[in-house]
């Protein structure tokens, strides 16, 4: 087992990529806490994993908040007494041209895919620093490495957070803290159904993809495991993209 005898926070685990990288961390032996804003999606993969013969726990809460951060992480290790990996994978995804975006479509955006990522990493770094180790996976986008129509909040906050992940892993890897990114293209997720639901559009963009195809849950989740696994134990300031060939064109 990768992750036997670890401990692993994830963010936005109750559906998407964060469900199915939940259901493999426990499958690989860690212990798991997930996050997210709706209860219901949370205790539905809770039950599976215990169900399976896992450990997991559920904490709502809102990574843009500060205290909702430090009681998730505070919750994580009163339950399993300490976090060995942070996955950042909690997320928004509206998406629309610069003069159409509101200061609060930009907040909320920015709040999480980057405020939210770095506050919840900035509550994790004592514990990890006083056990000598730590990895940390921040689920980025192909968006912030290239533009596309209507991304400029979404493409800036992965942009920003592919960058807080370079200086965070020359900050800490004398630490023995490892931070890693992981950047998916499309993939098959709630938060991409209303793109799958329109027909033409989602046809556009699988032919963007050379594979030909959206990537799935499972696939990303993978990705995430080998980052935050001893396989990846000389890997750090590292941005991997997982994206069926989109930026390789």
């Amino acid at each position: 087992m990768k992750l036997k005898d670890r401990v692993a926070l994830i963010t936005g685990g109750g559906t998407g990529i964060g469900a199915a990288t939940a259901r493999l961390f426990a499958e690989e032996g860690a212990a798991v806490a997930i996050t997210g804003r709706r209860k219901a999606p949370l205790e539905e993969v809770v039950n599976e994993i215990q169900a399976a013969g896992g450990r997991a726990i559920a904490v709502s809460g809102d990574v843009s908040i500060t205290e909702d951060c430090e009681r998730m992480v505070e919750e994580t290790v009163g339950a399993f007494g300490r976090i060995d990996v942070l996955v950042n994978n909690a997320g928004r995804g509206m998406l629309a041209k610069a003069d159409e975006i509101s200061d609060e479509i930009w907040d909320e955006v920015v709040g999480t895919n980057l405020s939210g990522a770095f506050r919840l990493i900035r509550a994790v770094l004592p514990g990890m620093v006083s056990q000598g180790a730590g990895s940390i996976v921040n689920v980025s986008s192909v968006l912030g490495q290239t533009g596309m129509k209507g991304a400029a909040a979404y493409g800036a906050s992965k942009a920003g957070l592919d960058q807080l992940t370079r200086v965070l892993a020359v900050e800490y890897a004398d630490r023995g803290i490892r931070v890693n990114s992981v950047a998916p293209a499309w993939v098959h997720t709630p938060m991409n159904k209303s793109v799958r639901d329109h027909a033409t559009r989602y046809e556009q963009l699988k032919e963007r993809h050379p594979m030909g195809r959206f990537g799935t849950p499972d696939e990303i989740a993978r990705a995430i495991l080998h980052l935050a696994s001893d396989e990846a134990a000389w890997t750090t300031g590292a941005v991997l993209s997982v994206d069926g060939g989109w930026t390789a064109v």
